[in-house]
């Protein structure tokens, strides 16, 4: 379950992407560093983490991704 920042930060170490790949798999509003920013804030416990972004980072780990979304970031591995 992801409540807090570090939680946030292990998932999107766990998918293997960056910062960008995370704020346009959420589809965060504004343009890509304003996204890029909110995660890192979320992640920082300087912003709260809603239930709709928890329930799709949590979604993510699982295989599930937004149509048409492709991280930019390579996987591990």
């Amino acid at each position: 379950m992801i409540v807090t920042g570090p939680h946030l930060r292990q998932a999107r170490e766990a998918l293997g992407w960056s910062h960008s790949d995370m704020a346009r798999a959420l589809r965060l509003a504004g343009d890509r560093s304003q996204g890029e920013k909110r995660v890192r804030e979320m992640e920082a416990g300087k912003r709260m983490i809603s239930g709709p972004v928890a329930v799709a980072a949590e979604s993510f780990l699982h295989g599930f991704l937004p149509v048409g979304f492709t991280p930019e970031t390579p996987p591990p591995g």
